[in-house]
């Protein structure tokens, strides 16, 4: 066997040993391992935890376990946002109430978010939430794929990259670490990790974690509330083989946060939140404004899974890969209670049409008609089973070819049953579970506003070869996906738009108004399938020109299909997957002191899918806003002057196009003039630095992140203007104490010069940035959180 092949294996066992397992799938972390040390023989060198060292034939862009212990608690993606390329929005500073993301322009439903290796987006509607993202502490790195996916990337979604969270492995030593924090807004967080070190005859480690989140909103009336529990098994198989299981439970409790239109802020109201008591005068707690109840806006999630994942070498050549995985949520969002008139029979929330079930009827059994509050959840409970596989055949010391399957289907459940308000103004089960409290008709006939039960399933198949030449400097990566996506839909309910229907055993008088002059006809219940398969190129190359420098070009196509929403529309219409390709050209630099990379890139968009009004019906639809082009050039770059300080810079430059105009009529004249016009909620300009400096037992760091001017709409005339945002951290470890060991105290201070400023953006219509259709999250204001941990 030639020696240099045995070498790469004897360093390929040490560093499993040195390093957790698999960011991405278990097949794609072997090959790129394999791969990592016959080019290098080193992995992971980084400055910081920053600027890490990347070997792979595409943009990558990681954090390591170093820095994310330093940022204190708050959402992973915080950490990321600094990286090129990213824009993260946070709701608060605790990251436990949601967050917005894009990535090199595209938004989180068109990036595909995997934890060791495990599909995140939903699979109804892509969408991600960044509340149920695991704890920090359990990550030992995080990378980021800007433009490709993985070849074997089990997703229908990722139009524009991919970003892998990587769990830690348990240690090899028992030891009980805890940690408290507490700080503005009645922020109070306890954390708890215990490691069993290695056990039995075998060397099985394990660790299981527990953390509490209670904190009140940094504007109005409301809370923040977070339970979760995270745990890993880990069992060595020798030479580099290994099975893991490990799992995850959350719950979240929070009060929504109220969005403000540009003009309120411009004039000074950067406070308004919803309101914090019912006014029975104005009778207005429903409203969607400031003078809605706090109360009735929530956003709860129950949510849990365990994840697998295998490595065994069939030959001394031959590995198979297997990583199996179940999940499952439990989620309600959006208008949360609505009012009913039983003389009329007619519920705000489903349009001006009138029940039949409800005309002239008593619902809540009180002796009279009368007009009241009802809780109307938008209920979504998933099951999903993915199986992500790979068959990896070392053909020699430089050719590799692997075989990758990926299973995934998921049990998507939608309902929207109204219930009654306990003791006519609270919400009690905030998922509409409890049934003595369901609304119902003359007949017994359960009232909802949505009733779908759908399942999304992949098959995919891919190829890929990878191989290197003369003495390593020169690799190549060639591969094909192949995913085959179906979605099984089953609409109970008279559809009367995307979001609208009329769910009962009744058959509705047609046409419903809508509550618009025009008058539509329902869509009846139906059942239906459709599929989606396209042939998706993945290819990369690199040359080393010296010990220290790369250059490397990438091309890959990606393709999401259309989300559940658009296919439930009312109307019959035809909607073509969205498809993207992307070009990357870049070069990097590593040594010891120095790491940094540049890329340019070009990502070209077809069939961009958005939800607009069309005048011909007088309503909003899924719409195929056409082509766009993306280009631009991101870069970072890592350096140690001297011992204990590191620096980290990053820059990013983002240009976008939309290419044709859009109809949104019959008539000639009813065009949307975009063409030439920029995608909204995209920075075109981004830089960040972050600076670390250790001195004896102190850790100082700053870091700070300039995010450019965002347009609102396509229309390119409202905009959130740039803002920059600066942390800062400080930790003195206190060493051992008693039987406290490695104890530390550490500060953190967000928005440290109190920064207002405008950061995501929600647009009800992509043609129209009005003070009625675009609304702007507010950035928390500045944050101090204090942290004392300790290990036993």
């Amino acid at each position: 066997m030639n020696k240099s092949w045995i070498l790469a294996g004897t360093a390929l066992t040490t560093l499993f040993a040195a390093h957790g397992a698999m960011a991405q799938s278990t097949g794609t972390q072997t090959v790129e391992e394999v791969q990592d040390v016959v080019v290098k023989g080193q992995r992971n060198r980084n400055i910081g935890g920053l600027a890490v060292d990347q070997t792979v034939t595409k943009t990558r862009s990681s954090i390591t376990e170093e820095f994310i212990e330093k940022q204190g608690p708050g959402s992973i993606l915080e950490a990321i946002n600094l990286l090129p390329g990213v824009n993260f929005s946070d709701q608060t500073a605790s990251g436990s109430v949601g967050g917005d993301i894009t990535l090199r322009g595209f938004d989180q439903q068109r990036i595909a978010f995997l934890l060791d290796g495990m599909p995140l987006n939903d699979t109804g509607n892509y969408a991600y939430y960044p509340t149920m993202n695991p704890d920090s502490e359990i990550y030992s790195k995080v990378d980021v794929n800007l433009g490709t996916t993985d070849v074997d990337s089990p997703t229908a979604s990722a139009g524009g990259g991919t970003i892998n969270y990587q769990t830690r492995r348990p240690d090899k030593e028992f030891g009980v670490f805890v940690k408290g924090t507490f700080g503005t807004n009645e922020y109070a967080r306890e954390y708890v990790r215990v490691d069993t070190g290695e056990i039995g005859p075998w060397g099985t480690t394990a660790f299981v974690a527990a953390s509490n989140l209670n904190a009140n909103k940094f504007k109005g009336v409301g809370t923040e509330d977070r339970m979760q529990v995270n745990g890993r098994i880990y069992q060595p198989l020798g030479d580099g083989d290994f099975a893991s299981v490990a799992f995850y439970y959350n719950e979240t409790r929070n009060n929504n946060m109220y969005n403000i239109s540009r003009s309120r802020l411009m004039s000074g109201f950067w406070s308004d939140d919803y309101a914090a008591t019912i006014d029975p005068v104005l009778a207005n707690a429903t409203s969607s404004g400031i003078t809605g109840f706090y109360g009735y806006r929530i956003n709860p999630t129950d949510n849990g899974n365990i994840r697998g994942q295998f490595k065994k070498h069939l030959t001394e050549n031959l590995v198979l890969t297997v990583d199996p995985s179940f999940q499952y949520t439990l989620a309600d969002g959006g208008t949360q209670v609505t009012t009913i008139n039983e003389t009329t029979g007619v519920l705000s929330a489903s349009s001006s049409f009138a029940w039949g079930e409800l005309v002239g009827y008593d619902a809540n059994k009180d002796g009279k008609l009368s007009t009241y509050n009802v809780f109307s959840p938008s209920v979504t409970k998933t099951r999903r089973v993915t199986v992500n596989s790979s068959l990896i055949w070392y053909i020699n010391p430089q050719n590799t070819l692997r075989f990758a399957y990926t299973y995934d289907r998921g049990n998507h459940r939608q309902t929207g049953r109204y219930s009654l308000l306990e003791g006519g103004n609270w919400i009690g089960d905030p998922f509409s579970e409890e049934s003595s409290l369901w609304l119902k008709g003359k007949n017994g006939e359960e009232i909802q506003k949505r009733n779908r039960q759908s399942y999304a399933n992949l098959n995919q198949f891919a190829i890929t070869y990878g191989g290197s030449y003369f003495e390593s400097k020169l690799k190549f990566d060639l591969g094909v996906r192949v995913p085959k996506f179906e979605r099984e839909l089953n609409n109970y309910c008279y559809q009367t738009s995307s979001s609208v229907a009329y769910c009962a055993n009744v058959v509705p008088v047609t046409p419903i108004t809508t509550g618009t002059p025009t008058t539509i006809q329902a869509k009846k219940p139906t059942s239906w399938t459709v599929s989606y398969d396209k042939v998706l190129p993945n290819a990369g190359i690199s040359y080393k020109l010296s010990d220290h420098q790369t250059v490397y070009a990438s091309y890959a196509e990606t393709i999401s299909a259309p989300r559940t929403d658009s296919l439930y529309d009312r109307l019959d219409i035809t909607i073509e997957p969205e498809t993207s390709s992307t070009t990357d050209i870049g070069y990097r630099y590593s040594s010891p002191l120095v790491s940094g990379s540049i890329a340019l890139w070009k990502t070209d968009f077809e069939h961009r899918v958005e939800t607009a009004w069309d005048e011909s019906i007088g309503a909003s639809v899924a719409t195929d806003v056409g082509a766009a082009k993306m280009e631009g050039i991101n870069a970072e770059l890592g350096f140690r002057p001297v011992e204990g300080l590191d620096i980290y810079t990053s820059a990013s430059y983002t240009d976008t196009e939309m290419l044709n105009d859009v109809k949104f009529g019959a008539s000639a004249t009813q065009v949307n003039l975009v063409k030439g016009k920029k995608l909204g909620k995209i920075p075109s300009l981004m830089y960040a630095v972050n600076v670390n400096y250790e001195t004896g037992a102190w850790d100082f760091s700053v870091t700070g992140k300039y995010t450019g001017k965002r347009y609102a709409s396509l229309q390119n005339i409202e905009n959130a203007p740039g803002y920059t945002v600066w942390n800062a951290n400080v930790r003195y470890s206190v060493g051992d104490f008693g039987p406290m060991k490695n104890t530390y105290v550490q500060m953190n201070v967000k928005n440290l010069f109190n920064e207002k400023y405008m950061s995501a953006i929600s647009t009800g219509n992509v043609f129209s940035d009005t003070a009625s259709t675009s609304f702007y999250w507010v950035g928390a204001p500045i944050t101090t959180l204090f942290t004392i941990g300790t290990k036993f």
